[in-house]
């Protein structure tokens, strides 16, 4: 039995070994390869095809596969093709495919064993896949190609001193050119930080301008940033930012493409507090004294600043020269500085010369007290009118008195204010005040309801006359009351000037303040950071008085060279009108007066440069006051003097030639308490009258003359 399976076993092996072996069959296959060159928009494609399996082929084509609407092959069908073999440069075109690409074609092929077509989608040689492996005939990448064209750009800032001033600051400008070139369809400059001249180009070769105002952040930095770069139009342009032509190792935090320097050198600055001795310890104890106008000079220019609320002051000077610094200028001859002055030799930039600190002492305590009036807006028929009101102890004693107010409440109504009237008629408001400290200054807001016509119409005269009392013992009572009669307009501009004492003064006027008031209102679309205002005092304005009264926002101001004016209202966060009318409204207030040389004829003018941000300046209207000779009621003013005036108990009237006329005694309120004949220094007496402020008008045959008069 084992014998017998034996033998099978041995005979099924050699009839297993004597069999042939049959061959492995393999699938038929085929692979294509697709690479493109761009010649602008057109694609010209190279194609490879190479049989990948072990059958041959025939009847081997190519036709479009996805995107490849348009495309056009330069070959036409192959007969056969065997494994293995493979055939390289055949050619194929897409015009006007555009400026990025991506086609794949398929190939076609009939096996010989079979008549089922297989096929194959074109892979990319020089693509990757997924997995970061090379294009073969076994991968299906597109096949890709882009059309590109840079548009290149260079930028060059150069700093001018635009106002001719020495000193970098507002006022100031960065000048920059653009150059482009490159880009088939133009496009669009866009810097973040100027204002470029016509930004929109057409294409090829381009330079325009484009200017940065200097922003006193970019003062106190020293340099401009900017982010400029192109925006192109063109389909296959490619924009991008500027190369800085200036290039220069410079700070810069901001990640700036542009960093442009103002200067090598800094301004220096002389700093420090001014303190009014009150207590008579050296101002250990002193109050802090607001406004008060600091000078410095090297012997040949002057440079000033005025104290904040706290007493703090700094005053940009030069980098080089020696500097005298006081704080006396404009006291009266009562007061004394501890020091008197101070010298500083300025070097290097940047440098702070701080605590330049000054005492003022008063030999004799005497009382001087102010009062100023101005509008905040236009009066307009119709239309709220406000205004402010500032009285400031000028004097060494504290003071208690009250601020009264009259007005013609035949053309104004009452509307409110802030504090609240103490008391009021039909014409006449009345506001009470306590402990007055030396150099303080208070304000009254308040505003009047302007009637309609015919009861106001434009160009009439709004009549207003304020008080600051007390006047008795007063050193200067010219400057306890203001009289003013302001313009009714037809029309608000946000931005305008105005002189409060109007377009014309008489010689007799020469003496007094000029009081101007800027307004500004932010009509953009963003906050404004930095608003300054620049002017320069004409040449008829003594510049040694000048004396701010109030702004609507604490700004520092700078007077160079007598007449070259700043005002900086820094970090201000002024709102936009269409987000906050109100508050995107400001204001600043000054007052001077023209030189002992103004004559009959000269006219003194005034207009400010009013900058947001680094925006262009906004020019305000131009503002003008000129002398007039007298007319015929100043003429019989001058021919009458009153005095003493202050007085206690009587006057007298002096006549320079005795004529025929009458006296009027009014009060605030235009009431009449007295009347009589005029008769050459024969006293007139007023003992019965409340210590106050009044009116004599004197009525001749040709005319009147209306003078004040103080009852202490």
């Amino acid at each position: 039995m084992k014998q017998k399976l034996l033998f099978l076993f041995l005979l099924t092996f050699s009839i297993a070994i004597a069999k042939p072996k049959e061959k492995t069959t393999v699938n038929p296959a085929i692979g294509i390869l697709m690479s493109a060159t761009n010649f602008g928009v057109d694609v010209f494609y190279n194609i490879s095809i190479k049989n990948t399996g072990e059958e041959t082929l025939t009847n081997v084509f190519v036709t479009q596969g996805p995107n490849t609407f348009g495309m056009t092959f330069w070959f036409g069908t192959i007969a056969t093709l065997a494994p293995g073999e493979e055939i390289t440069g055949l050619t194929a075109q897409k015009l006007g495919s555009g400026c990025y690409d991506q086609s794949q074609v398929i190939v076609h092929a009939t096996p010989s064993s079979t008549t089922t077509e297989i096929t194959d989608l074109s892979s990319d040689p020089f693509g990757y896949d997924n997995n970061g492996l090379p294009g073969t005939y076994y991968n299906n990448l597109p096949t890709t190609s882009s059309y590109f064209v840079y548009v290149n750009g260079t930028q060059d800032g150069v700093y001018q001193d635009l106002n001719n001033n020495s000193i970098v600051d507002v006022g100031d400008v960065i000048n920059y050119t653009y150059t482009v070139s490159g880009g088939s369809d133009g496009g669009e400059i866009y810097d973040s930080n100027a204002i470029v001249t016509d930004p929109v180009f057409t294409g090829g070769f381009y330079i325009t301008t484009g200017i940065h105002y200097i922003t006193q952040a970019d003062v106190d930095l020293g340099y401009v940033y900017n982010n400029s770069y192109i925006i192109s139009f063109g389909p296959c342009d490619v924009g991008g930012y500027f190369d800085d032509e200036s290039y220069c190792a410079c700070p810069n935090p901001n990640g700036a493409n542009i960093v442009t320097p103002l200067t090598s050198l800094l301004p220096n600055r002389i700093s420090g507090n001014v303190k009014f001795n009150t207590n008579n310890d050296n101002c250990t104890t002193g109050l802090n004294f607001p406004n008060r106008r600091v000078n410095t000079t090297d012997g040949t220019y002057t440079y000033a600043s005025y104290t904040n609320a706290a007493g703090n002051y700094q005053i940009l000077i030069p980098n080089v020269g020696n500097y005298t610094t006081s704080a006396l200028t404009n006291l009266n001859a009562n007061f004394t500085s501890n020091p008197s002055s101070t010298t500083t030799v300025s070097s290097g930039s940047g440098v702070n010369y701080n605590n330049t600190n000054y005492c003022i002492s008063s030999a004799a305590n005497f009382a001087d007290l102010t009062v100023n009036m101005f509008n905040i807006n236009q009066a307009i028929p119709g239309n709220a009118a406000t205004y402010r009101i500032v009285y400031t102890n000028h004097g060494s004693t504290n003071l208690n008195g009250s601020v009264q107010l009259t007005f013609d409440n035949g053309k104004l109504t009452f509307g409110n204010s802030t504090p609240i009237q103490n008391s009021s008629t039909t014409n006449t408001l009345t506001w009470n005040y306590t402990n007055l400290l030396p150099f303080e200054s208070r304000q009254i807001n308040l505003s009047f309801n302007v009637l309609i016509p015919p009861a106001v119409n434009v160009n009439d005269l709004l009549n207003f006359t304020v008080v600051a009392n007390p006047i008795a013992g007063d050193s200067n009572v010219s400057n306890n009351t203001m009289i003013w009669e302001q313009i009714v307009r037809s029309s608000f501009d946000p931005n305008d000037k105005t002189v409060i004492e109007g377009s014309t003064i008489t010689t007799a006027e020469g003496n007094n303040y000029l009081t101007y008031v800027t307004r500004f209102q932010n009509t953009g679309t963003a906050n404004a950071t930095t608003v300054v205002i620049k002017e320069t005092l004409d040449a008829d304005l003594d510049w040694n008085t000048f004396e701010p009264i109030a702004s609507s926002h604490t700004a520092d101001i700078q007077l160079r060279y007598g007449n070259d004016l700043t005002y900086t209202f820094s970090n201000i966060d002024l709102p936009y009108e269409s987000a906050n009318e109100p508050a995107s409204n400001g204001w600043m207030v000054y007052k001077i007066k023209p030189k002992s040389n103004f004559t009959i004829g000269d006219i003194a003018s005034s207009n400010s440069n009013i900058y947001f941000d680094y925006n262009p300046p906004i020019l305000t209207n131009t503002v003008t006051t000129e002398m007039v000779a007298l007319s015929i009621n100043e003429t019989i003013q001058s021919n009458f003097t009153l005095y003493p005036n202050p007085t206690s108990n009587h006057f007298v009237v002096e006549m320079q030639n005795e004529i025929s006329a009458q006296y009027e005694i009014f009060d605030l309120n235009g009431k009449r308490l007295q009347a009589n004949t005029v008769q050459h220094l024969k006293p007139i007496d007023i003992s019965a009258f409340q210590s106050g402020f009044y009116f004599v008008t004197i009525n001749t045959e040709q005319g009147k003359a209306t003078y004040k008069l103080v009852k202490n």
